[in-house]
């Protein structure tokens, strides 16, 4: 029998890794046929990047290898598909996946046999059939395919998959589970596929297949089997969960295994963006529940050129800010997402979306990627890259809260650094200015400060970040002027395609760090010296020197950091209420009036390590680095 190996290594997420949900759906699909079962044998997964020798030692005579190519496995799937091949040189080696299309390097090289575009699992069994003699590679569309050592092109055609067949129900995984007892799984499940957008900064909705249900019985023994099997983290892989009715019935059940057995822990899911009031609904469920990491309220950009650039619309300003509310009051914490470098959008409107967020009430997290660009996206078209005069670079792998992997093989991102309205200096300026506002706002440590005086001295939230970079700048010798010139380093080193947008220091344990968490990190590590330096940047724009050292203690109470305690502390001024107001989206009134309040952290780990993972990484988008247990002790206590 033609033995079959199939590969999808994923990042190492500390001790989580993902099952090879999509090499293991086709494999399911494609045993699912007679004659497949009766011509070909399984070997294994590859679902780790692990050292090529090892992988290859574990290789048993392979007929067949297929290949999942994403931007953080393309290059390491290329350096093992040439070892197998030096090896077993008659070896099929199939490569499919997001990173692949028409332009891919692979059809220049000799690492690639056969290479599918588009869904995969009907054209990955007609390719397994065609070599078991049964079909001919010519006939499989949206493929290619080598011949007299170039590659054949078959015709495109639109295909759509009218049923998927499920790895965890046959029996996919058990051997991975059995074999890894020690690592927390992640599981990712599809209830329908396809999207009706078509953003341009997307590869997904460019697939140009219409949504169609998949069957629900199946999804629901897919949920059972995630409980019974201790999955930490189930994900919906679809593109907008919440579209149908039925979606909440999918919610309850996970819910509800969520209840009998622990498990999964949390369940996150990429909601519609266009049924808000349905999506509140399952949301609350969610929380409710102890599962949710957050909903998204996101926009991309609030420029209206950008959005008609990118095919895309916004909810209504006046819709967020009830959304917003009526998140808060259900105690569900949100964060809302742009991304940098979109065409038609300016240092200014990128600012100004920013202010937008601040003063409708998104104080609490505002995520920021840098666009990058996908191979089978609108945006990566020749024609737009020239219309909007996108450049980009190419710089390592972007992507954080992973263990950086030990096989000395890098994977790239292309991240969009200047456009016809925004230069690079520009693009630097905003990466900056977001970084700050996300380090030193979402995550707390000047966010009360900044609130104060934007109500009562009219400063705006973006001004205030404006002035604060100002300060650094001026003062290179400051914590804050080190990590200034630190940052423009990075942005710096980007822009000549050097370096990565994360960091790294074994202080915080061995994962990397985005920009914001990182300043954050670094600002916590030098607390004391950073409360000292900070005062004079303070006074200046304060002025009144009794208020900022009362908004200051309660500032820095209120910020959870590996040193913080529950502690009382006296006020001269009402700050709980004061705030309390803001973040119900009221106009606050500040009340001179002696208080004090039993300010509780609870459990702060102690340890940077541990503090970074579980009140950072994790906390962060359940707001669970700001301190929201503040008490008012009576005055006759």
């Amino acid at each position: 029998m033609k033995r079959i190996y199939m590969v999808q290594p994923s990042t190492v997420y500390g001790t989580n890794v993902y099952l090879p949900y999509t090499v293991g759906s086709l494999i399911a699909y494609a045993f699912a046929d007679d004659t497949v079962r009766r011509e070909y044998d399984f070997g294994c997964f590859i679902y780790k990047k692990e050292e090529l020798a090892d992988v290859i030692a574990r290789m048993e005579e392979p007929f067949l290898i297929g290949f999942s190519c994403y931007l953080w496995n393309y290059e390491y799937n290329k350096a093992l598909a040439a070892e197998v091949k030096k090896k077993w040189p008659r070896c099929v080696t199939v490569f499919g996946g997001h990173q692949i299309c028409r332009e891919s390097d692979v059809l220049h090289g000799a690492v690639a046999d056969v290479i599918l575009f588009g869904e995969g699992e009907e054209s990955f069994k007609r390719v397994l059939l065609a070599y078991a003699g049964l079909d001919e590679l010519s006939r499989i569309p949206n493929a290619a395919y080598r011949r007299d050592g170039r590659f054949v092109f078959t015709p495109e055609e639109a295909v759509c998959i009218p049923q998927r067949a499920s790895p965890y129900l046959g029996g996919w995984f058990d051997d991975i589970l059995r074999a890894e007892p020690e690592i927390s799984f992640f599981a990712s499940v599809e209830t329908n596929r396809g999207c009706p957008n078509n953003c341009a900064f997307c590869d997904y909705g460019n697939i140009k297949a219409h949504v169609r249900l998949y069957d629900a019985a199946m999804v629901n023994a897919e949920i059972e089997w995630a409980a019974a099997h201790r999955i930490e983290i189930l994900f919906i892989l679809d593109a907008n969960f919440g579209l149908f009715p039925r979606d909440e019935a999918f919610v309850d059940l996970v819910i509800q295994k969520k209840k009998e057995t622990g498990y999964p822990q949390k369940f996150q899911v990429s909601f519609s963006k266009n049924n808000p009031d349905t999506v509140f609904a399952l949301n609350k469920k969610i929380n409710d529940a102890g599962m949710s990491k957050g909903a998204t309220l996101s926009f991309q950009s609030m420029s209206p050129t950008v959005q008609q650039n990118i095919f895309r619309k916004n909810i209504p300003l006046d819709h967020f800010k009830r959304l917003l509310q009526l998140y808060r009051n259900n105690g569900i914490p949100t964060y809302s997402e742009l991304i940098l470098g979109l065409p038609g959008e300016t240092y200014e409107s990128f600012r100004d979306g920013l202010e937008l967020l601040l003063e409708n009430g998104q104080h609490s997290s505002v995520i920021l990627f840098n666009c990058e660009l996908l191979n089978n996206s609108v945006m990566n078209s020749p024609a737009y890259l020239k219309k909007h005069g996108i450049r980009a670079v190419t710089i390592e792998e972007n992507v954080y809260h992973v263990v950086p992997s030990c096989v000395p093989i890098k994977e790239y991102s292309r991240i969009v650094v200047a456009t016809d309205t925004m230069p690079e200096a520009q693009w630097v300026d905003a990466n900056i200015l977001g970084v700050f506002i996300r380090a030193f706002h979402n995550l707390g440590l000047l966010q009360c400060f900044a609130i104060w005086l934007y109500y009562e001295k009219g400063v705006a939230y973006t001004d205030f970040y404006e002035r604060f970079i100002a300060f650094a700048a001026a003062r290179p010798d400051t914590v804050v002027g080190e990590l200034l010139d630190w940052m423009e380093k990075k942005y710096r080193d980007v822009l000549r395609g050097v370096g990565t947008l994360t960091w790294q220091d074994p202080a915080f344990g061995p994962i990397t760090w985005p920009m914001e968490e990182s300043v954050f990190l670094m600002v916590v590590r030098d607390l004391g010296r950073y409360s000292r330096e900070i005062r004079a940047f303070l006074s200046g724009i304060v002025g009144d020197e009794a208020l900022l050292r009362d908004l200051w203690a309660y500032q820095s109470a209120v910020v959870k950091t590996p040193f913080l305690r529950k502690q009382e502390i006296a006020c001269r001024w009402d700050w709980r209420r004061y705030f309390a107001d803001v973040y119900d989206n009221r106009r606050p009134t500040l009340v001179q009036a002696e208080r004090r309040y039993l300010i509780d952290p609870g459990d702060v780990p102690a340890d940077f390590p541990t503090f970074a993972k579980k009140t950072i990484w994790f906390g962060r988008r359940g707001g669970q680095n700001i301190v929201s247990d503040i008490q008012e002790i009576p005055a006759d206590a």
